[in-house]
């Protein structure tokens, strides 16, 4: 729907009155306790079901809880992507506290950059990690614990030593939180330019996104992704995906046998991805050693797609109904429009429709004036996945947002006559690489 050159999306999706994303995780997960596999590693095929999931989830938050972490506080993550990467983040937001999850590929420059923008009490990483950054860690003046997923190392202690022991999980709470102001991450975005800035996501933008994924899903839908885990996309779809009741094949690195070899043994129906991974799809000759007959939706994030590119991989995609494109960045919770699978309207090029309760707008970058249909300008987006700002950086909050409270989001494109928005070009000069942004 389009009204007064706004583009609507259909009737806001409904919310649980408590308004916390870890209840709402934790609810989800015990609905799905008696559905077997939930998580799948597709390099090692270690596994482990949503039972599992649920009862370290509670043991770790309950460990976390007990050692005085508490709503308000942040912990940072730094680990490649494993099992309890999900199952200790999920268990931070259990404990009305936030997570902030860092690249492993930050410099220490970076590294110390966002970390002294959120200021996390607890560090827990891997110990590869830890071996890379530790010194850093520990030169941290806020960062009161560090633990470590593999048992002590550079000067940290096991997060096992602070596990709760089978704790109830019929029982257990999540801590309360005030969802609509309560920050459950920090991520970082170079936003429209510079160095990256700490997006912090409420209960409510998680909780609300998550339920939008939760209406699009199909439980027992086996999903495969290689976005890591320290990236917004790969982390929140996953989690969101599992409460979802989703079976997520996932990879620490990517290998394109490894990659195609899963998705022929696992017979995984929907795959998650970016685009250097559709052009493999298109034009890598061994693609053509696996069956990959299972694959029925591929979505692609970060950066649009060619006609060609996408016409090329759905040759190797024999049962797959398209490859879908959405547009959002970290500051809307990702998704903020998103292609319409099942209307048989899909627009090659475009990132699709807005989502329902969020409204899209494109402005004269000059005048700021709303355009129509084809018009090209800034696009802004309003509704209830939008970020709460980005943390202590009020300037930055206040330069982003518009009088009208639309984020502006620094991309150039346009929506046609039926609500399609196209992406052509960045207000300000970046690059993009393997999905994330590098400012030129």
């Amino acid at each position: 729907m389009i009204v007064d050159k706004v583009v609507i999306g259909e009737q806001a999706a409904l919310v649980p009155g408590h308004f916390s994303y870890g209840q709402y995780l934790v609810d989800k997960l015990r609905e799905n306790s008696k559905n077997g596999t939930a998580l799948i590693n597709g390099e090692t095929s270690e596994t482990a079901t949503f039972q599992r999931l649920l009862q370290d989830v509670v043991n770790i938050s309950v460990g976390l809880q007990s050692i005085g972490l508490k709503r308000g506080d942040v912990v940072g993550m730094c680990s490649e992507s494993r099992i309890e990467y999900i199952t200790t983040a999920i268990a931070v937001i259990c404990c009305g506290a936030t997570v902030t999850a860092v690249n492993l590929q930050y410099t220490k420059d970076e590294m110390l950059h966002v970390f002294n923008i959120s200021k996390p009490s607890f560090i827990i990483g891997s110990s590869s990690a830890l071996k890379k950054n530790g010194a850093i860690f520990r030169g941290l003046s806020f960062v009161k614990k560090i633990f470590s997923f593999d048992g002590a190392s550079e000067g940290s202690v096991p997060l096992s030593s602070v596990v709760g022991k089978d704790v109830n999980v019929d029982t257990f709470l999540a801590a309360d939180v005030k969802g609509w102001t309560d920050v459950a991450y920090i991520l970082y975005s170079s936003g429209t330019t510079g160095l990256p800035k700490g997006v912090m996501l409420t209960n409510l933008n998680s909780l609300y996104g998550a339920i939008l994924s939760y209406n699009r899903s199909k439980p027992g839908t086996r999903i495969q992704t290689v976005v890591p885990w320290y990236h917004g996309f790969g982390l929140m779809s996953t989690i969101n995906s599992l409460a979802a009741g989703c079976i997520m094949v996932y990879f620490s690195e990517f290998n394109l046998e490894k990659y195609l070899g899963a998705i022929q043994k696992y017979k995984v129906q929907n795959l998650l991805t970016v685009p250097p991974i559709v052009v493999l799809l298109a034009k890598s000759p061994i693609v053509e050693r696996f069956d990959l007959s299972s694959v029925s939706e591929t979505w692609c994030a970060a950066a649009p797609l060619s006609m060609d590119t996408i016409r090329e991989a759905m040759k190797r995609l024999p049962n797959c109904k398209g490859i879908f494109q959405a547009y959002g960045m970290t500051e809307t919770t990702l998704s903020a429009t998103k292609d319409q699978v099942d209307s048989g309207n899909q627009k090659v090029g475009s990132g699709g429709c807005p989502l329902p309760g969020i409204k899209v707008k494109v402005v004269d970058v000059e005048t700021r004036q709303k355009l129509g249909p084809k018009e090209k300008g800034e696009i802004c987006i309003k509704g209830p996945i939008v970020m709460k700002g980005y943390a202590g950086n009020e300037a930055a909050t206040r330069a982003i947002f518009d009088d009208e409270g639309f984020l502006k989001t620094g991309d150039i494109g346009f929506y046609d006559e039926e609500g399609y928005f196209f992406i052509v070009d960045r207000l300000k000069e970046l690059i993009k690489y393997k999905g994330f942004q590098v400012s030129g």
